[in-house]
């Protein structure tokens, strides 16, 4: 047979060679005599004087006796010390044009591909035996694959297409640990099980299985204000426990202000955020809008029960229950702020506390956040700031920590009032409830007349239903 490369036919002594190793035992070819036909052809074959085929370093670095032609494959050329910024060659670029570096036949492979080729060509089992599975082996992918990123069709299973070094790849090649080629656009393992194209069945998200939840839903779009009791940091309320209003209230009343000398959580605001939602068409088609409401313990969704199981069912719903209700029914007739209710907004990987997170569980784990939600599993609610009130001001005091040195006491559980301050008075009485749900709906409205009134866009409300939504599965 023929092997072409970039500047010669291959010669016919080596032509010669291959014809006598033809008969031999495969593991005999491979282990010994195509190491040496591989070098023959490199010594053979015109090389460019200022690219040398062969490079200082071209020792083998696969281990376990992967080594002889795995050396000039993944070595042939000596790598830049600053990585090769393909980005720029691709924003020149059409839509969906290949860079200029992309081999646009496999009969016109440059020699690191031939050798590639050669290699794997000798035996259809040498990828298994070395424990790599990747189809089109060391062939241009960029066009089969429409670019960069996961390509199971064309590559294999949880493989993708990638280029060597290129900065301008999605996250799946910036952790390839083997490359067949480096000088183009190659099939690669991302080492990442499960990883793959959402639309191919295998799924990069954890409910892709469920084709139901990779397209838009027929739910209506739902738009109101949820609020957060938090600190002085700033972040996004993905992974997070929101509520209402009165829900905010509550919390606050019954967690933060009762401790003597500081606030628990060093909790100072309470922000305001403009929320739209919408179900996922399995949720809908359940009857609600709302799952079950999910804690999240800093970042990482802790129940009840298993988040991942109803993610993968419902996809990345957002939860809510009323305070006095499950999952929180220990609160039962003692919850006197009205509808006070709690939301759960699930984020990206939120099987894993934040300093947890990585980019491969942000990819499959993608939570519900997004511009304009569809309804499709990792689509179903979007968030903007929308103003915030400080406790003090709620509370009508200057600064909590001069309050606090003079012996002020914002709510004593023990005795159902504060010291130095009524505010927190009579927890379970209707009307200071009310009067106190009052105080911070005018605050809001005074700090920001522009915005759209609570009133003109009112909480929906809770629908999550224990039957419905465990239906049939029972819970675990």
């Amino acid at each position: 047979f023929w092997l072409k490369t970039d500047t010669a036919i291959v010669s016919p002594p080596l032509l010669i060679l291959l014809e006598v190793l033809r008969p031999m035992p495969m593991s005999f070819v491979r282990q010994a005599m195509l190491p040496a036909a591989a070098i023959l052809l490199m010594l053979l074959t015109p090389s460019s004087a200022d690219e040398p085929l062969l490079a200082v370093d071209d020792e083998c670095t696969a281990g376990d006796g992967q080594c002889a032609l795995n050396a000039l494959q993944v070595r042939a050329t000596k790598p830049s010390l600053e990585p090769k910024d393909v980005a720029l060659e691709e924003e020149e670029l059409e839509e969906g044009a290949a860079p200029v570096d992309e081999p646009r036949q496999e009969d016109d492979l440059p020699q690191e591909a031939v050798l590639a080729l050669m290699q794997q060509n000798s035996s259809e089992a040498l990828g298994a035996e070395k424990g790599i599975h990747i189809w089109h082996y060391a062939l241009p992918c960029w066009s089969q694959c429409q670019g960069a990123g996961f390509c199971d069709k064309y590559c294999g299973p949880n493989n993708a297409c990638c280029h060597y070094l290129a900065s301008s790849d999605p996250p799946e090649c910036h952790n390839v640990q083997f490359w067949p080629v480096r000088t183009f656009h190659t099939c690669v393992e991302t080492g990442i099980k499960g990883g793959s194209d959402s639309t191919s069945g295998g799924g990069n998200l954890i409910f892709a299985l469920n084709p139901a939840l990779m397209k838009p839903s027929t739910a209506p779009l739902l738009e109101f204000y949820m609020y957060r009791v938090h600190s002085d940091e700033n972040y996004g309320p993905e992974n997070q426990n929101m509520a209402n209003i009165a829900g905010a209230l509550w919390y606050l009343h019954n967690e933060i202000v009762n401790n003597r000398l500081e606030r628990r959580y060093g909790k100072t605001r309470i922000q305001r955020f403009k929320v739209t939602t919408k179900a996922t068409q399995p949720l809908i088609d359940a009857g609600l809008n709302f799952g079950v409401r999910y804690a999240f313990d800093a970042g990482n969704c802790t129940g009840p029960f298993s988040c991942k199981k109803q993610f993968e069912k419902f996809g990345y719903f957002v939860g809510c229950n009323y305070v006095d209700q499950f999952p929180t029914q220990q609160w039962a007739k003692k919850v006197h702020y009205p509808n006070a209710t709690w939301y759960s907004l699930p984020g990206k990987c939120n099987s894993r506390r934040y300093w947890q997170h990585d980019w491969a569980c942000d990819l499959f784990e993608p939570g519900g956040a997004c511009d304009d939600p569809t309804g499709e599993g990792n689509c179903t609610y979007s968030y903007e700031s929308a103003g915030q009130i400080t406790i003090d001001e709620l509370e009508g005091i200057q600064d909590f920590k001069d309050f606090a040195v003079r012996g002020g006491w914002e709510y004593n559980n023990g005795t159902d009032k504060g010291v130095h301050m009524s505010f927190w008075d009579d927890k379970f009485n209707d009307t200071a409830c009310e009067i106190r749900l009052a105080r911070a709906q005018q605050l809001f409205k005074e700090n920001y007349p522009n915005d759209t009134l609570e009133e003109e866009i009112p909480a929906p409300p809770c629908d999550f239903d224990y039957d419905l939504f465990y239906a049939g599965d029972m819970p675990e």
